[in-house]
């Protein structure tokens, strides 16, 4: 049985479009998705049979194991998105303070957390979030409040290059976008973007606040940079054609996108014997 693809869902990582993208290439039995706590709940115990259709598993999940990365006890072949650190926590705190439907929204607003106390909280529900949350997503290490967990970083490295599918980057996503077609054999990568947030909404941090968010993220800073080294190496790999490619493409989604933003304001329409998974598997 050949081993359904499993993205790992990093939040703001331009993960909601291409949700987006990858469903319109899977029939809706061939996909599982578990984003709330609802889903969660209700997929946590899978059996053989419900999980023989499925080629896809997208969400905000944690892996069982890594290296083979596996879940629901089967191997998968994972990929995930990665975004510069500092921006992709302002993004994730501008988000969470403006989605009402999130289970952190009164904590943030009625509390008035601030991004820096955001970012170095001690809350149960904070803790992990501002500090090196992709290291510990991508190595499966439970280390505590340390800014450069050496050996969490090198296991996470060694996984994104050794035993993920591919890895692209939310700051190139049209490049990684038809790079992840390839590997998954999409027929279709026309798309509208999904879950941006609007110029006036975003924080706009200050020195002092950007030397904090680097400390306490030395780790993801330098995944990134791993990242983004591997990206353009396989970019280059691909050849001069690959630029071609991208142009095109890139052509056709802006006439796509201007058609799809045509009809939705004509239509009045904005869009915005089994097995376990682990009781903190949904972050």
């Amino acid at each position: 049985m050949t081993a359904p693809f499993f993205f790992l869902h990093l939040p703001r990582t331009a993960g909601t479009t291409l949700d987006a993208v990858l469903e319109s290439n899977f029939s809706p039995g061939e996909v599982l998705r578990i984003y709330t706590r609802e889903e969660y709940a209700a997929h946590r115990h899978m059996s053989e049979e419900q999980l023989r259709p499925i080629r896809l598993i997208t969400g905000h999940l944690l892996l069982e194991r890594l290296n083979p990365p596996a879940i629901y006890g089967r191997e998968v072949r994972a990929f995930t998105f990665l975004r510069e650190p500092v921006a992709r926590l302002v993004s994730e705190y501008d988000f969470l303070r403006s989605w009402k439907e999130n289970h952190l929204y009164s904590l943030l607003n009625e509390q008035g957390i601030s991004f820096a106390e955001y970012v170095s909280s001690t809350h149960k529900s904070l803790f992990y979030r501002g500090k090196n949350f992709m290291t510990r997503m991508l190595s499966g290490t439970a280390f505590q409040d340390e800014p450069y967990p050496e050996e969490a970083l090198q296991r996470a490295k060694e996984n994104l290059e050794r035993h993920f599918s591919f890895v692209g980057l939310q700051e190139r996503f049209m490049e990684s976008l038809i790079m992840l077609g390839d590997v998954l054999g999409l027929a279709n990568l026309l798309h509208e973007k999904r879950n941006a947030l609007a110029p006036e909404g975003k924080t706009l941090l200050q020195e002092d606040e950007v030397a904090l968010v680097r400390h306490l993220n030395q780790a993801d800073i330098e995944l990134y940079d791993f990242a983004a080294d591997l990206f353009e190496k396989r970019v280059q790999a691909l050849g001069p054609g690959f630029a071609q490619r991208l142009k095109r493409f890139s052509f056709l989604n802006a006439k796509f996108q201007k058609v799809s933003a045509l009809l939705s304001e004509r239509a009045g329409y904005a869009g915005h014997g089994g097995i376990l998974l682990p009781k903190e598997g949904l972050w």
